[in-house]
């Protein structure tokens, strides 16, 4: 079987946001998921209202986010934790070609020439070192020129394979990401020590936050960003904190400026649509989100992804639309 479909276009490239989260709903390529994993009646229901467009839009993605449950093998880790799920061959393949129509497997495309602030967001060892390289090479190599570059992470601790990553990297003092990405960063854009630091230390988990301020050799201002969380105390910071975070504290955003997202290409769609309800909507500005390109970079470190991972990032995606359309 060789599975293939026509690229969805990416939520807010169209005329209006709910028509875009429509079309993506109406794919093929969720109908597929969909027909594939379906096991009770309840999932054949899910599939007609998809296909007839039956209900609202945020109905229709409420029904979509709790069908991808079963995805979730996470469970609350962290990504590199995550368990495979018992996947047919029929399946994987299916997964893989749906992803890759979604925009999960790279294809994003740059729109301008000038941006206002790069954002280059945080994740796990690799993001760190990877995404930092790739953001440097768009703007070394003329692709892009930038107003400004923040580095968005979080005090989140190493977990299992990232110590042995750290160390592979030259950087074995390393043990979360948040220095992680202040090292990825520095190296990337050859920056020295920081002109000025500020922060806050809490005892609450998610309380902790900083902000690194550097300058390029050639005057462009640079951010690293721990973000703290908008729920200390329960949960460490994630991407919509930290979009909020440089939004309010960093950036004077104004209407129609234009702002790119650096990431992974499997977490493109997600972030993207993050970006769009947490800075596209209040703020009037454009947001682009591209993903690193492996093998652009010399020594950038890459990484592969299971089908099961591209299932998790699938339900990643459905979940930042319905909070996007509830903002709305």
């Amino acid at each position: 079987m060789s599975v293939r479909f026509e690229r969805v276009p990416l939520v807010g490239t169209g005329a209006d946001l709910v028509g875009d989260v429509d079309a993506w709903l109406a794919s093929p390529p969720v109908h597929a998921l969909v027909d594939a994993f379906a096991a009770a009646p309840g999932d054949r229901d899910l599939l007609e209202a998809l296909t007839a467009a039956k209900g609202t839009t945020g109905d229709r993605l409420a029904g979509l986010d709790t069908f991808t449950e079963r995805w979730d093998t996470r469970q609350g880790l962290e990504r590199n934790q995550a368990t495979e799920l018992p996947l047919t061959g029929e399946q994987e393949e299916l997964a893989l070609a749906a992803a890759t129509a979604l925009g999960l497997r790279g294809g994003a495309r740059l729109r301008f020439h000038h941006y206002d602030h790069v954002l280059i967001l945080g994740g796990l060892i690799r993001a760190c070192l990877a995404r930092p390289a790739y953001a440097a090479h768009l703007i070394g190599t003329g692709q892009i020129r930038a107003g400004s570059i923040t580095a968005l992470g979080g005090h989140r601790p190493f977990v299992g394979d990232e110590f042995r990553l750290a160390a592979e990297a030259g950087a074995p003092e390393l043990t979360e990401e948040y220095e992680a990405m202040d090292f990825g960063t520095r190296r990337a854009f050859g920056l020295a020590e920081p002109e000025r630091v500020e922060g806050e230390v809490s005892d609450l988990p998610g309380g902790t936050w900083g902000v690194r301020h550097y300058r390029t050799a050639e005057g462009v201002t640079v951010h690293v960003v721990a973000a703290p969380s908008s729920e200390p105390g329960v949960r460490r910071a994630n991407t919509p904190d930290s979009y909020d975070f440089f939004a309010r504290r960093l950036a004077e955003l104004r209407p129609g400026q234009r702002l790119l997202m650096v990431t992974t290409p499997i977490y493109v769609p997600a972030q993207h649509t993050a970006a769009l309800r947490m800075l596209a909507l209040p703020f009037g500005v454009e947001v682009d989100t591209v993903g690193n390109e492996p093998g652009v970079v010399t020594g950038a470190p890459a990484s592969s992804f299971s089908a099961t991972k591209y299932l998790l990032e699938v339900r990643s995606a459905v979940r930042a639309m319905r909070q996007l359309v509830a903002a709305l």
